[in-house]
């Protein structure tokens, strides 16, 4: 009995040896650059396999992602340089075509992109919850799904790009980009009904750093994103309500002494700019900068130069129209 087991055994590990073979000669692994160039000539290596994302030849596959019909691997150059390594998350059918593709820029040890989770915290999955991941989405109210991409651009403290793309039956297709937002993905970026129609909105918090402090004094000047002729643009100025709500409530936590902050003032100032109200926005913060001379003079900072430089900014911040 033992000996047939093993002629059995022989004889499958030579079937499977030769079905690779034969794999191997009918696939031949696809380059990045013809990825990029043209997804009806690209080929599964070896390594595809039925939901899985398709191996590219000198890239290591980072992570799939299911998105219904359609199906994305994240993938990184390899060997990683010590920081940073050139990357590619592509988008495909259920044949394994790519029908979408975007350039990346990977950690050496982990990676950045990710998809919008619209079942996590922020947009970001949460380690060891039972939520299954739902990277897919009806923002714009066609009843197509869609996704946000969040990729690193680099800088300090800046920046992630959000990408949206619609997964469309027939085609696979960018519906807007946002830049300039803060840390990791999705730490800037909100995904909301403000205005309670059938599109969703994309609100940015982008963190203006001033002369009056650091990165963690920055003010949070917002835009909203929002679908306008079949793209989403930033469209705050339509938003009023909004943004007279987002006043009120800041300047409700300011009314409260714990809550007050450098970061807060600023915040206030500009929301004061964005509601149209620059000269109240400017003297709210002249009145109140008091309090916080002592740890301006502690960190060798100018009071005019913070005030010119705050008045500069709230200069600078969209308003609404009449």
């Amino acid at each position: 009995m033992q000996k047939g087991e093993n002629i059995v055994s022989i004889a499958l590990a030579a079937i499977v040896f030769f079905a690779v073979i034969a794999i191997q000669r009918k696939w031949k692994p696809a380059s990045l650059k013809e990825v990029a160039s043209s997804a009806e000539d690209f080929i599964l290596t070896t390594a595809g396999i039925r939901g899985e994302a398709p191996d590219i030849a000198g890239y290591e596959r980072l992570k799939t992602f299911r998105l219904g019909v359609y199906h994305a691997g994240l993938y990184r150059a390899t060997p990683a340089p010590l920081i940073f390594a050139s990357g590619r998350l592509v988008v495909y059918d259920r044949e394994d075509h790519p029908v979408f593709s975007l350039e990346t820029l990977e950690g050496s040890k982990e990676p950045w992109t990710a998809l919008y989770d619209f079942a996590g915290r922020r947009g970001l999955s949460v380690v060891g919850s039972r939520a299954h991941p739902d990277y897919a989405r009806d923002l714009t109210g066609d009843g197509n799904p869609d996704i946000i991409i969040g990729r690193y651009s680099g800088g300090d403290h800046c920046c992630t790009v959000a990408t949206l793309v619609s997964l469309g039956p027939n085609a696979v297709t960018s519906i807007g980009r946002i830049d300039g937002l803060d840390g990791l993905p999705f730490e800037g970026l909100e995904v909301r009904k403000v205005n309670k129609d059938a599109a969703w909105e994309c609100v940015a918090h982008r963190p203006y750093v001033t002369n009056c402090g650091t990165h963690a004094d920055a003010a949070d000047v917002i835009s909203v994103y929002t679908l306008a002729d079949g793209r989403y643009t930033d469209q705050t100025a339509r938003f009023g309500d909004y943004l007279q709500e987002v006043l009120r409530q800041n300047s409700a936590k300011w009314r409260q002494e714990k809550n007050r902050s450098l970061g807060l003032l600023q915040t206030l100032a500009t929301d004061y700019a964005a509601v149209g109200q620059r000269d109240q926005g400017k003297r709210f913060f002249a009145l109140n900068l008091s309090q916080f001379m002592p740890s301006l003079r502690k960190q060798n900072v100018d009071p005019n130069a913070c005030l010119e430089s705050l008045e500069s900014l709230v200069d600078r911040v969209p308003a609404l129209g009449p």
